[in-house]
């Protein structure tokens, strides 16, 4: 696709955006706003109580390049949250650095509103914005399920980032502008805002916060490794800390949705009723993996070893109805939930996990909806050197998802050019994610992540986080603490306890040195995505990642009946060949927890190998762990003593699983056909079957090679063939398959 020139998109002009779209519409990702909960959090001021702010005299504060334009006292009871009054503070607006742009024209300013309350607790918070930002929300201090900092006594401010709703999103135009958006707005208002803290209270900030959610937790995660200096405590939700590499992934997302879309509306790809069956399938698997059958999914990563697409939805054999899948929506969603690429197979993102909370609309939304009204202005103006700048109607931004070079978007997204000095992945993205800074300063930092974000993917939260335990020693939970909330959404909302007190938990933290064991989440009664058999007092303990909330006994609804457990057993390995969600997932992560295979020294596991007859006897020795003493002479003329599988192909030989050949050999590198793997595998059970008089494989002659072997398998589930009705006996076996195969076997053996 070639790219529209910058000059012709510039003269659209930030007019035609604002008539196309409002700044809340075009938002990448928001920050939704939580209905009220009966539960409320108070904290003690710190330090010698404050003199209340002279609100009047704030209007001539004075700060290099800034102009104040308003100052008027709120009273108490004109806002609230949580259905409790917030008290009396005085509302400060204003704006920093104003500008005309050289290059669209447009005039940009970073504007503020700033809530400094009567009863000040002696501590300073900023609030970041979600979406593309644009507008001044509400400075409450509150994000998510969580409570409100201008209610616990915070001064709070609260910005545009650099530009307006009207601006959204050819802000992007403008090199500056990208910039104030991705970090500098926040570098540029810290300073003024704790100078007019002081000048309000005659008292400079104690303790200084960053929190927000969605692009707000991208902005708090950049401003835990840019400005540590400047803040103690982070907290962030679904935090996009990856935004660019999420906004290209949804675009490609969209094009692999659009393959089995029934009309031009992305949602038929995978209709409600259709995820409402995928989401059964998953808990159908994972549901009591922690313990108790209630409707989350705690145990995400065991979830991820067992659960098939493939295996465990139906598959429809007439049309849709919303009882089944087809074929090719089940690949459609094994890909996606795998992870974007690009053409070559490199990953553009993360894998999501598969999680029952995709039921609710705003999952739908964010996969079906987002990638052309939002996304594609993101990548198309904010996120691309050079700007893609499509033209700003439904219809372009749909022929521009759907036709874009995603290879192109990829490299797009970490180029620079011209006036774009800073690649998105450079303005966008914590340059530090280690965060050495805020371990050696002494800061803090909460995460908190939905497993059904349908944007960012909480699989790239905990794979950072993983990286991060490494990066300390095997454990950072002593500055950096990561918490999922299963089945909830984007930073707040799903079947799920959305609803926690985690700023409150930061500042003891981070003030009383009171590090969290875990944290305490219930549901929000007004969720109309709760399930009816939901207590509407359902709470549930969110635990530090890796850690699972695991069912001790007692009150079903109650978070005391839950234990923060952490998988002591072996560590499983990652194969990088082995995304969740591809071919074989399932199999061949149940071969590396069970010790029957741990691939390869890179990585790798190799699911497209073909298995020698060799390596065939070695994995059902390792299978079955014999008690068997190997000979002192080899069965066959071609396997020494010192020969690589000895022992397994000598276990093999003496039960008469193999044969070998008629001239005394074994042939251990000759690969195995799927037909022989069959007969192997009916070997080593011994089964009492009856071969049925009709073949169930097209290609399968009845009374033919490994015929009583192929048709007991079949009966039993083991391998039912490819989709074509054929089995193809001759095809040689790769190591995926063996993995399937050993997998079903063992299944059947222990009747699960």
């Amino acid at each position: 696709m070639s790219r529209v020139p910058l000059r012709r998109a510039a003269v659209a002009g930030a007019a035609a955006v604002g008539l196309l779209l409002s700044s809340s519409g075009m938002a990448l990702a928001g920050t939704s706003v939580p209905a009220a909960s009966a539960t409320s959090t108070a904290t003690e001021g710190i330090g010698t109580a404050a003199t209340a702010p002279d609100c009047a005299a704030l209007t001539g504060f004075e700060f290099d390049s800034t102009t104040i334009t308003g100052a008027e006292v709120v009273a108490a009871g004109a806002l609230t949250n949580r259905g409790e009054d917030i008290g009396e503070h005085c509302l400060v607006t204003g704006q920093m650095n104003e500008r005309t742009s050289p290059v669209d024209g447009e005039e940009y300013a970073i504007g503020f509103e700033m809530r400094l309350p009567k009863d000040w607790s002696g501590q300073y918070l900023y609030q970041a914005n979600g979406g593309l930002d644009g507008s001044v929300s509400t400075a409450l201090g509150r994000v998510g399920g969580g409570e409100s900092g201008l209610q616990m006594g915070m001064a709070v401010i609260s910005s545009d980032a650099g530009h307006s709703g009207s601006q959204n999103p050819t802000f992007g135009l403008d090199p500056q502008a990208r910039l104030d958006y991705g970090y500098q707005a926040v570098g540029t208002l810290t300073p003024m805002a704790k100078a007019l803290v002081e000048e309000a209270y005659g008292s400079a900030p104690e303790y200084s916060y960053l929190t927000g959610g969605s692009n707000g937790g991208r902005h708090t995660m950049v401003g835990a490794s840019r400005y540590t200096d400047e803040y103690d405590g982070f907290l962030a939700l679904a935090p996009g800390f990856n935004l660019p590499q999420a906004a290209v992934a949804q675009l490609w997302g969209a094009q692999q949705w659009n393959t089995v879309a029934t009309s031009d509306d992305l949602n038929s790809a995978l209709t409600p009723p259709e995820r409402v069956l995928l989401a059964e399938a998953v808990l159908a698997q994972c549901d009591d993996l922690d313990g108790l059958a209630d409707g989350l999914v705690q145990d995400q990563a065991g979830c991820g070893e067992i659960f098939s697409v493939a295996d465990h939805v139906p598959t429809c054999e007439a049309d849709r109805d919303g009882t089944c899948l087809s074929e090719e929506q089940k690949a459609v969603v094994t890909t996606v939930f795998a992870g974007a690429t690009t053409s070559d197979g490199t990953a553009l993102y993360s894998s999501f996990p598969y999680d029952p909370g995709l039921v609710q609309p705003g999952w739908g939304s964010w996969k079906f909806d987002s990638p052309i009204s939002r996304d594609s202005v993101a990548v198309g103006y904010i996120f691309s050197t050079l700007p893609y700048a499509p033209a700003l109607n439904d219809q372009a931004l749909r022929d521009f998802v759907l036709n874009l070079d995603i290879d192109e978007a990829n490299v797009s997204i970490y180029a620079t050019e011209g006036i774009y000095t800073e690649s998105a992945m450079e303005f966008m993205t914590p340059p530090d994610l280690e965060f050495n800074d805020l371990k050696a300063s002494g800061g803090k930092m909460m995460v908190i992540h939905g497993a059904s974000d349908g944007v960012f993917s909480s699989d790239d939260t905990s794979a950072w986080y993983r990286e991060l335990n490494e990066a300390h020693g095997g454990d950072a939970s002593d500055f950096v603490q990561y918490y999922e909330v299963p089945g909830m959404g984007h930073v707040s909302g799903g079947p799920a306890t959305d609803q926690h007190d985690a700023l409150a938990a930061l500042v003891s933290w981070v003030e009383d040195g009171e590090q969290p064991e875990r944290l305490e989440a219930w549901v929000n009664p007004a969720n109309e995505q709760v399930p009816e058999d939901w207590s509407s007092e359902r709470s549930r303990p969110l635990c530090i990642y890796p850690a699972v909330a695991t069912y001790t006994g007692g009150d079903a609804e109650s978070a005391a009946s839950f234990e923060c457990v952490e998988d002591s057993g072996p560590e499983v390995p990652e194969f990088s060949d082995n995304l969740p969600g591809s071919p074989y997932y399932t199999p061949v992560q149940w071969m590396a927890r069970t010790g029957l295979s741990l691939g390869y020294a890179d990585g790798t596991f190799r699911k497209g190998q073909a298995v020698t007859r060799a390596e065939t006897a070695a994995f059902l020795y390792r299978y079955m762990q014999p008690d068997f003493d190997a000979p002192e002479e080899s069965p066959f003329s071609d396997v020494s003593e010192s020969s690589g599988h000895f022992a397994a192909i000598a276990w093999a030989a003496t039960e008469e699983i193999t044969r070998g050949y008629a001239d005394g050999t074994f042939r251990p590198g000759t690969s195995v056909t799927r037909g022989e793997f069959a007969t192997l595998l009916y070997r080593l059970a011994a089964p009492d079957h009856h071969a049925p008089a009709t073949s169930p494989f097209k290609d399968l002659p009845v009374g033919g090679s490994n015929y009583e072997a192929i048709t007991w398998l079949a009966s039993e589930g083991i391998s039912l063939g490819d989709t074509d009705g054929n089995y193809n006996q001759t095809a040689p076996v790769s190591r995926g398959h063996i993995s399937a195969f050993l997998q079903r076997y063992d299944a059947f053996v222990t009747g699960d």
